[in-house]
């Protein structure tokens, strides 16, 4: 048995359910991803403006687009593959497929990318309220250095080391990731690496983004109490009406408490799996708790746009009506041709 795999740790982890959940989760995000981008155009052809951070928000969405893409793709090979036969895991085969090294990348640099844009929406936020923020073109092109190129060169660096690969499930569901064939050390690094460490420090930034602004406003809103104490009722209602119109911002600091309800099981196993690989503890009621964050992980690790599309969509009064008044005229349209064409065959 090959670099510390232990067959029973891997066989009959993945049921019917957790391909399911998969096939769900990344197809409704698909699903989601389109009917974001086409609620995005129908707001810029309305001549409705069009802010930087809903501009990051298509990009989140993009990057979350193709992590689904990639994860139908692993729960495809999954099917057809033979990775969770017995031998296979005993022997740790050196020599994974070219299909498993293009999912695994494409996932690993997708889902960082989310992670990235996730926290850049918050800092953004954060940061555009200062006196001292730079131009919007070169915070545009540095947010996008960061959000594409850093994920892009750890995955580079990842697939020349070989360390991409089939991870058994270990830190994953029915998808491809780091290689469970690495030794202990090598194994967490670059599951630390390649995600899961960008994904912890997205959960607290954001936290940390969301206090900092909401003492601002609170701050705001005591300094204008005492102000408006020698105002006109009509000075105070004014500062009021101006005071609400950026809560919408809020909305999108909700995208990372999103993306904790929906990855927090992932990070839990992960956490969990690198304890036990470390410290050669056995954990109470390990295996069945992972079974369990699995089928959540399964889901979760690939609903990231289909929860934007809710949140930006359909929860949203005013892309709902676009959506609706869309639609709503295309049926006109359909219903109108009809008579049209009875119309002319009369004449």
């Amino acid at each position: 048995m090959g670099n510390n795999t232990d067959p029973g740790e891997y066989i009959d982890k993945i049921n019917m359910s957790d391909i399911v959940l998969t096939l769900t989760g990344a197809s409704l995000s698909i699903v989601g991803a389109f009917v974001l981008f086409f609620a995005h155009y129908l707001r810029h052809k309305s001549g409705k403006p069009v802010d930087e951070v809903r501009q990051f928000l298509i990009f989140l969405t993009i990057a979350d687009m193709f992590n689904a893409i990639g994860l139908l793709s692993g729960v495809a090979r999954f099917l057809n593959s033979e990775d969770f036969t017995e031998d296979k895991v005993a022997a740790c085969h050196r020599h994974e497929e070219f299909g498993c090294i293009v999912q695994s990348y494409v996932t690993a640099l997708f889902s960082m990318s989310s992670f990235f844009w996730t926290t850049i929406i918050a800092f953004h936020l954060f940061w555009t309220n200062e006196d001292n923020s730079p131009s919007s073109f070169k915070k545009t092109i540095l947010y996008h250095f960061i959000t594409w190129g850093i994920p892009f060169a750890i995955t580079t660096a990842a697939v020349s080391k070989n360390v991409l690969g089939s991870d058994l499930s270990a830190g994953s569901g029915a998808w491809c990731w780091i290689s469970a064939c690495l030794p202990h050390y090598d194994r967490t690094l670059w599951m630390t690496i390649s995600g899961k460490g960008w994904e912890i420090l997205m959960y607290f930034s954001c936290c940390a983004f969301y206090l900092l602004i909401k003492w601002r406003k609170i701050q705001i809103r005591r300094h204008r109490t005492k102000v408006n104490i020698g105002l006109s009722p009509r000075q105070t209602a004014v500062q009021s009406v101006e005071e609400t119109k950026p809560h919408e911002d809020l909305r999108f600091l909700l995208l990372w408490l999103i993306e904790v309800a929906l990855r927090i099981f992932g990070t839990v196993r992960y956490l969990t799996a690198a304890v036990r690989r470390h410290t050669t503890k056995e954990l109470k009621s390990y295996n069945s708790v992972d079974h369990v964050f699995l089928h959540f992980q399964s889901f979760g690790d690939s609903a990231q746009a289909l929860c934007s599309c809710l949140l930006f969509c359909i929860f949203d009064n005013e892309m709902r009506n676009l959506l609706k008044d869309k639609l709503c005229c295309s049926q006109k349209r359909s219903e109108k041709r009809p008579l049209l064409t009875r119309q002319t065959t009369t004449c």
